[in-house]
């Protein structure tokens, strides 16, 4: 079989069309586990992917530019937002953007309701990137930024995660730091968090997760001070030059909020890195060493990438694509 159809797959999986609707937009309430697994499972085999046609016309008409953001609160997302922005003006198209607020059902709901208004395209920074919910959106009309799916199927607009903290850590290596700490939330299987620590073991060669360490993302409102135990521990009984580098600026935040709790200062006591840049670090006393990352040029790339697509008359989905946005190594005195 050439091309298989929504009828296709309710007829392997023995369900109706109105079922096989539901699974691909993520209306799972009645649906039995059984029935959501046995969808997925054909869903992949088959690669079934809904037809483009009535996109490719859609998309000739509507000049509305749908971005679904994971967490607005995130001061990534903004400048993201803003060169988005930017780049819908000057093509003539307008914009609608929705929050998701991290939570997985509320991005499909979003994403939904912006194909419901029949937008051009999309801009997702998604909640999880591996959801069943990408599997019907077409590479004709969207665009992924920040987060890797383990499977690419949706051009993804990146920084270069992995590369840029392996540099930064080979800074403090050669600035004599010989104990090392990588900071984050959980890694929860989110790309940019785990290539970013791929980076950093890359750089440090360590071998086990011992110098990995997690801190909840409800730690200032939870009775829970274990992290502050932790650090109390390393600081104290680290026989090297002790370093920490924080996953992004609010990790970083947290970071410097117990070790301040803790009466322990940077470079005194530890040296410390960050990814992200934002001007508050360069006012710290010292400033902060950082990896600077072009939100701003992602989100203009990410517009140009869908002006693009919007421009094409595609007769078959093309292959995903990466492109890596380029970062900058800022060293200050925190190190």
């Amino acid at each position: 079989m050439d091309k298989f159809t929504i009828k296709d797959i309710a007829k392997l999986s023995d369900v109706s069309t109105a079922t096989v609707s539901n699974y691909l937009n993520g209306n799972y309430a009645k649906m039995s586990p059984n029935t959501k697994e046995k969808l997925a499972n054909i869903i992949e085999k088959t690669n079934y992917r809904p037809s483009t046609t009535a996109r490719n016309l859609a998309k000739n008409e509507n000049k509305t530019i749908g971005v679904s953001v994971a967490d607005i609160t995130n001061p990534f997302t903004s400048p993201v937002i803003s060169g988005i922005s930017e780049r819908c003006s000057e093509y003539g198209y307008k914009l609608v953007f929705t929050n998701s607020n991290n939570d997985e059902q509320k991005e499909v709901e979003n994403i939904n309701r912006l194909l419901e208004e029949e937008v051009a395209g999309l801009i997702i920074d998604p909640v999880n990137p591996n959801s069943n919910t990408y599997q019907r959106l077409s590479n004709t009309y969207t665009v992924i930024v920040d987060r890797q799916a383990q499977r690419s199927i949706i051009d993804t607009i990146t920084t270069d995660n992995m590369k840029s903290v392996e540099l930064m850590t080979q800074k403090m290596l050669d600035a004599g730091y010989t104990d090392l700490y990588f900071v984050t939330w959980p890694l929860s299987g989110i790309s940019t968090r785990i290539n970013r620590y791929t980076g950093f073991k890359n750089a440090t060669k360590y071998t086990n997760d011992e110098h990995l360490l997690t801190i909840p993302y409800d730690y200032e409102s939870s009775d829970d001070d274990s992290f502050t135990q932790t650090i109390r521990q390393i600081v104290t009984s680290s026989h090297g030059k002790l370093g920490f580098f924080t996953m992004n600026s609010r990790v970083l935040q947290n970071f410097l909020k117990v070790t301040q709790s803790l009466n322990y200062t940077y470079p005194d006591d530890f040296g410390v890195a960050t990814y992200e840049n934002f001007d508050w670090m360069q006012l710290m006393t010292p400033g902060i060493s950082c990896i600077r990352q072009d939100s701003v040029a992602i989100g203009h790339a990410a517009m140009d990438l869908l002006k693009e697509k919007l421009s094409t008359n595609y007769t078959s989905e093309p292959a995903p694509r990466m492109k890596t946005i380029p970062t900058d190594i800022i060293i200050r005195e925190s190190f």
